[in-house]
């Protein structure tokens, strides 16, 4: 016969580890959000990318930039006066100004200065950790406020293309956004959150909704960026692969629909992050034609 005490035992043992790995599990992913691995000059020399401001032929340098807690390095490219027509471009998430300063190239017939920095709990930010866009469109404000007196035109991919829809919002900056350029941008925080839990294999069903309410203890909360998007007062492209795994194009399509003037691109074989290569093309029609709506000057 068998001993109940065993059998009981045996069901302890196996609802505790399987506890114990649900909450590594959970725990990992807020501490991969919060933390993300830092992407600095060997990231991108190692990957042949531009590693300094001057990497375009431009004048450049860089400056660091304090907010919250936190001192995050800028490059600072092309005309340096303040009053120039400005483009302030922000990166992804796991990203730094050394990913940005790859994509501005499309943008350069357009602008005569550029603002690159690294988002807090990035790059070569130090302090605080990243809140994954529940407040960094005040740190993008707050840069402005500092560096920029003139037109701006926000521009940011993924994480970063979240974060300049929001704070094309906000009453300080509004007036003086041009335009914005958000290539595959997403809803809410939840769908690049799911989007690497199926990438890994992971159930999204039991660790997503924990994992968000522990980042909600930390501060960290949802927000909608179609919502945002229906406020902003200025033209507003997106650009959004077809085949992407992070950012689904439907939120995309759903983000350029919300917004008031607007211009979506669709990039068939494009996934999150190849627009420069594979659609280059669709990102350079997408900024001609803030172009003509008047987003650069």
């Amino acid at each position: 016969m068998s001993d109940p005490s065993a059998i009981l035992g045996a069901a302890a043992f196996l609802g505790t580890s399987s506890l114990l790995l649900w909450a590594g599990a959970v725990g990992g992913v807020v501490r991969e959000a919060l933390r993300p691995e830092r992407k600095t000059i060997g990231w991108a020399l190692g990957r042949g990318l531009p590693s300094e401001p001057t990497a375009w032929g431009l004048p450049g340098q860089e400056w660091g930039f304090e907010f919250d807690g936190t001192r995050c390095p800028v490059f600072e490219i092309g005309d340096t006066d303040p009053s120039a027509p400005a483009v302030i471009f922000l990166h992804g998430f796991a990203r730094s100004r050394y990913d940005s300063l790859a994509r501005i190239g499309p943008l350069l017939p357009y602008a005569r200065r550029f603002i690159l920095p690294d988002l807090p709990g990035h790059g070569d930010a130090l302090g605080r950790s990243t809140r994954l866009g529940t407040d960094e469109d005040r740190f993008v404000a707050a840069l402005a406020a500092r560096c920029a007196t003139g037109p701006i035109m926000l521009a940011g991919h993924s994480l970063g293309a979240t974060i300049a829809l929001h704070a094309a919002t906000l009453p300080e900056l509004a007036p003086r956004v041009k335009g914005v350029l958000a290539l595959a941008p997403y809803e809410r925080l939840r769908t690049p959150l799911g989007a690497r839990l199926d990438l890994r294999a992971l159930p999204r069903s039991p660790i997503l909704g924990p994992a968000l309410t522990t980042l909600a203890a930390f501060g960290i909360r949802e927000r909608s960026t179609r919502e945002s998007a229906a406020r902003v007062a200025c033209p507003v492209a997106v650009v959004a692969g077809g085949v992407d795994p992070v950012t689904p194009i439907e939120e995309a399509r759903a983000i350029a629909s919300a917004a008031r003037t607007s211009r979506l691109a669709t990039i068939d074989r494009a996934r999150h992050d190849d627009f420069e290569t594979v659609g280059r093309a669709d990102v350079e029609s997408s900024i001609a034609w803030l172009a003509a709506q008047g987003a650069f000057h």
